[in-house]
């Protein structure tokens, strides 16, 4: 009667020849375990490797002794007893403490007073502006009396409007199509300060159609136009650019020879308001603009210094934020 073979590296059929000294011999084997080990199949019991499984099973056993009829019981792990159970710990849940809660710091009203800043005025300022007053002044008398009429031909002075006078009913029947704020550049783009429009082509930036529709203006301000709130009175634009630095906000206006005693500068958190007189002697100039802030500024800590070529108003942030724009988007004129 055959029996099966349950050795390791045999699993043959065979059949007992009662004969001690062929039985005892008879079967060729691996008494160690299979292991794998990057990629290869070894036996523990004499180091036979090899990538592929069916030649690794046909391996030729490395010990040769009886044949194993029964199957042999495979080992079951020890269970513990109740006493040598372990007791796993439950975890601990920690309790973090909550991290102290930034105050919020809410934008003013639109209402909200305005602080009056003080000037610094720079060394160099100081002795141009001596310079412009000990020069002998044009005789008024001297200039062309100041005609309220307009002549043909004459350009509006709106920006981006290029309309020229001709008649009356001309200025009726072709409206004024203008930029009211001022040109930026900043970062390499151009855009006005009104509409938003930005480019990087500065012939680009110079077609661009007005954004606002109003009444020409055909004369500039001059010496008999005393009235600031007169439409007709130029408030000059002037261009302006912001950078930040830190914790600052970095805002230049390129006012030659502003005067301080003609400069006012207002702030509070979230707005700012900037009305100055410059230029020399003879053609005195205006500009006036008024911002809502992108972010939130401290006002006790910002400072405004007058320079020979411009306004420098440093503004510092109250609110770790980036300013990608100096306004908001509904900014005030």
């Amino acid at each position: 009667m055959s029996h099966f073979c349950y050795n390791r590296g045999c699993q043959k059929k065979y059949t007992p020849t009662n004969d001690p000294a062929q039985d005892d011999t008879a079967c060729q084997y691996h008494p160690g375990l299979p292991y794998f080990h990057d990629a290869y199949k070894i036996w523990s019991c004499c180091q036979k490797k090899s990538h592929d499984f069916g030649a690794f099973l046909s391996l030729p056993g490395c010990t040769r002794g009886p044949h194993q009829p029964t199957k042999p019981e495979e080992p079951v792990a020890p269970r513990a007893t109740e006493q040598e159970q372990v007791v796993v710990p439950k975890p601990t849940i920690r309790e973090e403490t909550p991290k102290p809660r930034v105050p919020v710091i809410e934008r003013p009203p639109m209402d909200a007073p305005l602080t009056k800043m003080k000037l610094t005025v720079s060394t160099s300022l100081q002795e141009a502006l001596e310079k412009l007053a000990i020069t002998p002044k044009v005789n008024t008398n001297q200039k062309e009396q100041f005609n309220d009429e307009v002549k043909p031909g004459t350009s509006c002075k709106h920006a981006s409007c290029g309309v020229l006078y001709t008649t009356v009913d001309q200025e009726q029947a072709t409206p004024c199509r203008f930029h009211p704020g001022v040109p930026i550049f900043h970062e390499g783009m151009k855009y006005w300060s009104c509409c938003q429009k930005k480019t990087t082509d500065f012939e680009a930036f110079t077609a661009q159609p007005g954004c606002s529709e109003g009444e020409h203006l055909w004369r500039v301000e001059n010496e008999s136009s005393k009235n600031e709130d007169d439409p007709q009175v130029l408030k000059t634009s002037c261009r302006y650019d912001f950078h930040q630095q830190g914790p600052s906000v970095v805002l230049s206006i390129y006012a030659k020879m502003p005067r301080p005693d003609q400069t006012q500068v207002e702030l509070n958190a979230g707005r700012l308001k900037v009305d100055t007189r410059f230029g020399t002697a003879t053609s005195t100039k205006r500009f006036f603009n008024e911002w809502e802030l992108f972010g939130l500024i401290d006002v006790n800590q910002s400072t405004v210094e007058l320079l020979q070529s411009k306004i420098e108003i440093i503004l510092k942030k109250a609110e770790p934020l980036n300013w990608s724009r100096l306004d908001r988007p509904f900014q005030i004129h």
